[in-house]
């Protein structure tokens, strides 16, 4: 489990490094993905969530998804529409917005769920969760909350941002926070 999640960190943490995509907040709190040179492939996917048009990204017919994924999916994710399904070598991924974040869902080549990416607010946290990361940084705000659902539970990947510090935590379901990222802003 632990090397399940670790990776699952690691491969977040490296989809986030600077030269490969760059980040936009709009006024309503929205995080956009901004396409610029070697824009990962995946992560430019997302771009097209932004709007109502999928700006000419390639959307598969689901006739070409395993109908286990699509069952699933629909199970766990009842109000979705307009998810986009693409798959690799790896199996599917679908992309979906929820809540005004794009999520992702991943999927086996035989239609078996492995993992989901959810985006969140700070009130869409658990209160104990929420409880435990503001008893310690109190003076920091929560702006963005990135929940890792396994089949193992769950963690919270936690930005928090005061005047002059940057914080990414991981925090598991009963609050335990470990440290990933520490900047200081001058």
């Amino acid at each position: 489990m632990k090397k399940i999640l670790i990776t699952l960190i690691i491969g977040f943490m490296s989809s986030i490094v600077p030269n490969s995509f760059a980040l936009a907040q709009h006024a309503d709190g929205r995080v956009a993905f901004i396409q610029i040179k070697n824009f990962n492939p995946s992560i430019g996917n997302l771009a097209a969530l932004e709007g109502f048009s999928f700006m000419g990204t390639y959307v598969p017919d689901t006739k070409n998804i395993n109908s286990k994924a699509i069952k699933d999916f629909e199970e766990r994710y009842n109000n979705i529409k307009n998810a986009m399904w693409f798959s690799d070598k790896n199996g599917f991924e679908s992309y979906f917005v929820q809540n005004g974040f794009g999520n992702r869902a991943f999927y086996s080549k035989k239609g078996h769920w492995l993992y989901s990416l959810i985006l969140h607010t700070e009130h869409e946290l658990p209160s104990s969760v929420r409880a435990s990361i503001k008893s310690i940084y109190f003076d920091f705000a929560i702006t963005l909350v990135e929940e890792v659902q396994t089949n193992y539970g769950g963690i919270y990947i936690v930005n928090l941002e005061d005047k002059s510090d940057i914080k990414i935590l991981k925090v598991n379901d009963l609050g335990e926070i470990n440290i990933l990222l520490e900047i200081n802003k001058e």
